[in-house]
């Protein structure tokens, strides 16, 4: 009987948490759904919150890639497919977009930026010639970054959470974490050095073999780029006109081997000794942007060979799709808040106003005529 009442207990603790997520002064609640009506599959990448318009794509596969908006109940108001030869078209995948400040739609590639109507009908296109290229089948990774507000933007070229290193080897203090168009004169810069980070003041002219991704977001209301790396232990604001330092965030993950040493040792970041070397160590993933002077961390936690062997003989999703993985830290007026927040029904999509989430519903087995998305808000307990 008691082992039934624990039992008991544990499952309606669970059922309890699945639906309202809990760290010392903080609470994520869902507060609604989107059901997009497509079979194809979803991403949203940007919010206009006046008209209450998403943008983003389908990915219809073998078909390419649509851009599309989305109204707030789901429906697809327009889709265009717009890579391919045409004159009003890309030549490259594209690689973010997002809504302008006119409120049209912007859309980079690794070798223009296109500005398109919200029917996708070109208004401007400019080209230039970047440093490395990118390519990126499955459609935009993530949120066009405008690093100023003029009709052809200064912007950055760099998409987070992504890699541009080219060869096996790097050297911190030779590595530029993020490249940019400069409006200005029409230049591609390089800034921050990797040795620049914590984890490689004392390396930094060392060779490092894994891989360092840039992770950043922008507040266009405040001109701030807030930024950190895939392994690191501080977001740092910029302001992106001078790139001077306006502040420091120091981040404590509650786990996170890499940071054991620093500098950081390589011996700190495991992979498998086989099947393309997938690595197993903890990362930065995605920094949030909220209301009332909130940022948010996400990262992914690390497993070791015998779970990962697990997970792959058990069909199950890696680490890096899989929402269980993933601990989002909180920081209000540039101080970390206690505890950290997983939201263990989907992957967060994006930040809303205010101080919601876009999640973008795991699936399981199901196979429906849409694309469920999560709304969750962020309250003060």
């Amino acid at each position: 009987m008691n082992n039934f009442l624990i039992k008991t207990a544990l499952f309606l603790s669970a059922t309890f948490l699945s639906v309202t997520l809990f760290a010392q002064g903080y609470t994520f609640k869902k507060v609604g759904e989107i059901r997009v009506e497509s079979l194809a599959d979803v991403r949203i990448r940007d919010y206009d919150a006046k008209r209450k318009i998403f943008a983003g794509f389908l990915n219809k596969r073998s078909e390419g890639i649509e851009l599309a908006i989305f109204d707030e109940n789901g429906r697809v108001l327009t889709s265009k497919k717009r890579e391919g030869e045409g004159p009003e078209d890309y030549r490259m995948s594209a690689l973010t977009m997002g809504f302008s400040a006119d409120g049209n739609i912007w859309v980079q590639t690794s070798m223009e930026l296109l500005k398109y109507d919200l029917e996708f009908n070109l208004i401007k296109k400019t080209s230039f010639e970047p440093k490395t290229t990118t390519v990126i089948y499955s459609g935009p990774r993530s949120t066009f970054v405008a690093l100023t507000n003029a009709d052809t933007p200064s912007f950055a070229l760099t998409i987070s959470d992504v890699s541009n290193r080219v060869g096996n080897d790097i050297i911190p203090s030779k590595t530029f974490m993020l490249d940019y168009f400069d409006a200005n004169d029409g230049k591609i810069k390089s800034v921050i050095p990797l040795s620049a980070r914590n984890g490689f003041k004392g390396i930094e002219n060392e060779k490092f073999s894994s891989n360092v991704n840039a992770i950043f977001t922008s507040d266009s209301k405040k001109n701030e780029l807030y930024f950190t790396t895939s392994l690191d232990n501080e977001i740092t604001v910029y302001n992106p006109i001078n790139w001077h330092v306006i502040k420091r965030i120091p981040v404590k993950h509650e786990s996170f081997q890499a940071l054991d040493d620093i500098p950081i040792r390589e011996s700190n970041l495991p992979s498998m000794p086989s099947g393309g070397r997938p690595v197993l160590y903890e990362m930065n993933r995605q920094l949030l942007v909220f209301d009332d002077r909130i940022l948010g961390l996400m990262y992914v936690k690390g497993e070791s060979e015998s779970m990962y062997e697990r997970r792959k003989s058990e069909g199950q999703p890696i680490r890096f799709y899989d929402p269980d993985f993933y601990s989002l830290i909180l920081f209000k007026d540039g101080v970390q808040l206690p505890g950290e927040h997983t939201i263990s029904t989907g992957l967060v999509e994006m930040a809303l106003p205010d101080n919601k989430l876009l999640v973008k519903a795991s699936l399981g087995d199901e196979e429906p005529d849409y694309i469920p998305f999560e709304i969750w808000q962020l309250v003060e307990n």
